[in-house]
């Protein structure tokens, strides 16, 4: 018989198949935690970063039975779900819980890691609504929040005061600095780390603040590490700004492999955990606005505690290109002083009790509200992808204007 194991955790996220900060989350907390009581929900096949035999099949985990959970004796299950769809999921695997194993309890806590999680601006209007009613449906008392501002966007979106609702800010390892400011700078060399979407528009404003910088006379490098839909609208971009000789996309960076590449750098700027951990590091980082393209709230440390790049009135707003090169004509006392200064913020999101300080805000709901949700979700689930009927509408559309469905 194994031992007994009073609580365990289920982390669900369906994005396991792309590398970001969420994965990276997900990776150390189970690299972390004992391993015989935390685990990942996720699309077995396509996950990337975990040991096989730390995953649970999603279809498993909402229709299958779970000797994970039920060889140890388990008296409380504890589901951190991390964005919308992995929040129905979270709801449909506490219904197989309880209809499978009635003597163990469970309770749901959904980590909202982004100021629009449920309101991308990328996505189709209908999935808002979906959105909307199943942050309702599943329950707003289960939203924490990774700052204020992400707080704020979502009771604005849902119309409900959240302003009870715990805040847990996104962790991070400890590590040792690797950066020291050179004292004969040669020609800048900056970074990039993080998705190419949109609303991380820094990386399309680069090439053009730096060929700007470089008819001004300053010789500024930027590499670009990354992936995401908008992969071929930036390699445009860097084109069409004549900046193919200062900007390269580089592609994805293992996670392994970020320590030793970024810390190579002289300037760092992007947003997110890739910005805490380049600050951490000791490379000098530059925190970049959501959604604003030559917007900064200035060198990270000068950012209020838990702003990660979202957008702040309260912070005085910097020009991206302005910022760079001014630091073009900071000394290495000065540099070196911002390295120390971004150590020590960074390190204040060092933790080693991330999942505790979630599950202490996790919500166990029982009754008709439980189905309700439940039943909300499998629809949601089907919905939220391209299923069948939507292809037929959009088929039905093509013909009625005269084109031809595809």
């Amino acid at each position: 018989m194994s031992p007994a194991i009073p609580e365990q955790t289920l982390l669900v996220y369906d994005g396991m198949w792309r590398p970001g900060g969420i994965q990276s989350i997900i990776i150390r907390i189970l690299e972390r935690q004992q391993s015989d009581c935390v685990w990942v929900v996720c699309d077995a096949e396509n996950s990337v970063g975990v040991r096989k035999d730390k995953i649970i099949d999603v279809k498993t985990a909402i229709e299958g039975s779970l000797p994970q959970i039920t060889n140890h004796n388990t008296a409380m299950l504890n589901i951190i779900a991390f964005g919308p769809s992995a929040a129905a999921i979270s709801c449909l695997v506490e219904q197989n819980i309880s209809r499978r194993y009635s003597e163990i309890a469970t309770r749901i806590v959904v980590s909202v890691l982004h100021p629009q999680e449920f309101m991308m601006k990328e996505e189709k209007r209908h999935l808002h609504y979906l959105n909307r009613l199943l942050g309702l449906l599943v329950g707003p008392s289960r939203l924490v929040f990774m700052n204020e501002q992400c707080r704020d966007s979502h009771s604005a979106f849902f119309s409900r005061d959240l302003s009870a609702n715990a805040i847990v800010p996104v962790p991070i390892d400890g590590r040792e600095p690797r950066w020291t400011a050179p004292k004969i700078p040669g020609p800048m060399r900056t970074v990039a780390v993080g998705r190419i979407v949109d609303f991380k528009a820094y990386n399309f404003a680069l090439p053009s603040i730096l060929t700007g910088l470089e008819r001004n006379g300053y010789k500024v490098t930027c590499d670009i590490f990354g992936y995401g839909a908008k992969e071929p609208k930036l390699v445009r971009t860097i084109q069409d700004a004549g900046a193919s000789h200062l900007v390269s996309f580089k592609g994805p960076i293992p996670l392994e492999a970020f320590d030793n590449i970024v810390s190579n750098y002289d300037l760092f700027i992007g947003m997110g955990t890739a910005a805490v951990q380049a600050a951490q590091l000791g490379v000098p980082t530059i925190l970049a606005i959501v959604d604003d393209p030559d917007g900064t709230h200035g060198f990270i440390h000068e950012a209020p505690f838990g702003n990660l790049g979202e957008q702040d009135g309260r912070v005085h707003r910097q020009g991206l290109g302005a910022m760079i090169e001014a630091y073009l004509h900071a000394g290495q006392a000065q540099r070196q002083g911002v390295s120390d200064a971004g150590i020590a913020y960074a390190n204040r999101y060092v933790t080693d009790n991330y999942v505790e300080q979630l599950t202490t805000h996790a919500v166990a709901r029982t009754g008709m509200s439980r189905h309700l949700a439940a039943a909300y979700c499998r629809f949601y689930i089907w919905m939220a992808r391209d299923n069948w009927l939507r292809a037929v509408v959009r088929s039905v559309r093509q013909l009625a204007s005269g084109g031809r469905p595809s």
